[in-house]
Order: structure tokens, then sequence, then C-alpha cells
């Protein structure tokens, strides 16, 4: 005799999923991310970053080397370079600042309080769903989501200068696979999705090593590849890194 589902049944099922599910909170979450990625001592002890490698387009062959190091509290620096020439985007704590000479731009110029967010959120070392409160970010939990074949658990962070990250955590590895980023940028909504993954350790932490990312819903062309193939921790940084040229900084005829 062929086997049956009773409907009681299933709708037992269904209520204890239903249940497990509202029993997940955020705080949970985060606790078993910061477990899956070395514990919470490792990821305190993590006091810089450096990551290299290189930076992939869809359909074409050019050799782009990205560089990034990020250092406590709330700095980080990323390079770009082609046919050599080297773009820099760069958050000091307080303000962004830029080099791009692939817009003809060779001299430093600060970055918009707007243009500096994504960098100011990047430099989180941690995530900013860790200690988010502390950080004066509210975090909640949004249930699960399908990401490629995975129900992820969902999260939001509200961040305290405006705009929210959304984060997907493997439910198996307990580790982040895809975020996506909402800010207002001089008035208009942007939303940057990333994937991330190829999770290695470095200091006792685990660190993604590859990261793809693009606009919302945007087609595969258009999203870029950046695989790292070396992280470094706890590197001795130049105090100066971060900070704005001073040369750039000093007024016209200084020095005269």
């Amino acid at each position: 005799m062929r086997n049956r589902i009773r409907p009681a049944a299933v709708v037992f099922c269904l209520l204890a999923v239903s249940r497990n599910a509202a029993a997940v909170t955020a705080d949970e979450i985060v606790a078993k991310n910061v477990e899956a990625r070395g514990g919470a001592a490792a990821l305190a002890s993590l006091k810089s970053l450096r990551r290299t490698g290189r930076f992939v387009l869809p359909g074409r062959s050019l050799l782009i080397t990205v560089s990034e190091v990020r250092e406590r509290p709330g700095r980080i620096r990323q390079e770009g370079t082609f046919q050599g020439l080297t773009q820099i985007q760069a958050f000091d704590g307080e303000k962004g600042w830029q080099v791009q000479p692939f817009e003809g731009r060779k001299e430093p110029s600060l970055m918009s309080e707007d243009d500096a967010k994504p960098f100011r959120t990047a430099a989180d070392l941690d995530g900013p769903f860790v200690n988010a409160k502390t950080k004066g970010h509210t975090v909640e939990y949004l249930g699960t989501e399908d990401v490629d074949g995975t129900l992820a658990h969902k999260l939001r962070v509200r961040l305290k200068w405006g705009g929210d990250v959304t984060v997907w955590i493997d439910p198996d590895t307990w580790m982040v696979i895809r975020d996506l980023q909402t800010l207002t940028v001089r008035g208009a909504e942007q939303q940057v999705e990333t994937d991330y993954g190829d999770y290695e350790k470095a200091g006792g932490v685990f660190i993604p090593m590859s990261e793809e990312s693009g606009p919302l819903n945007s087609p595969p062309v258009a999203r870029g590849k950046s695989i790292y193939d070396k992280a470094e921790a706890n590197v001795a940084v130049a105090a100066d890194a971060f900070a704005f040229p001073a040369k750039a900084a000093a007024p016209a005829g200084a020095g005269r």
C-alpha cells in the first residue's frame, strides 16, 4: 500500500517549521557567525588585514591587480592598478578620498559624505552586524530566503549614518554568502549586491577570498569579481596609508 501523508500531519510539520524559524533570533545568528569565523577572541585580535589579488570583468581579459588593507578602528584603503595607472579609494575613519586616473583625475580629491558611506561600512573588520548596538546600528531578523539554492538566514542592519545592509547567512557554514547595501546618494537610492565565497583563514579568522558585486538585478556582464590570492592578518600599516595626502590638502601657494 502506498504511504499517504495526512493533511493534519502536513499542518503539524508546517507549524513545527514555523515555530523553529520564529525561535531563532538575530543575536543567535550573529553569535553563530562569529563562532564559525574563528570565535570572538580571534576576531578581536585581528587588528589589520591585507588582501591582494585581481579584478575580473565578465568577457574581458584585462590584468587588473587589486589590494585592500583594513585597520581598526574603521579605516580602509583599496587600490586597483591597470596599465601603470592606480586608482585609490580610502577612508580614514572620518572622511573618504580618492584618486581616479581612469576618469582623468590624477590628483587626490575628497569624497562627498554620501560617496564615503560604502567605505565606512566596508572598513568594519567584524561586519556591521557584530556588536551592532555598541556601534549605533540596529539589527532585525527577516526569516529565511533562498539564495541560489541555499535557504539562508536574512538579517537587516540599519546603519547609524543612514542606509542599511541586508545580510544572508548560510545555515550550514554560518558564513555570509550575500549582502545588499542600500544607500541614498545625492537624493537617489542605490543598491549594490555582493556575493561572498572561497573562505580561507588568516590570523585565525575565516575571510572571503572572492567577492562578486554589481547593482541589484544587474546582468552578469555588469558584475565584477575580486579574486584574492593572499590574505595577511595583523600586517604593519604605514601611519599615513589612510590619510588624505598632506600635499593635496595644502592650500594653493603654500611653501612659496
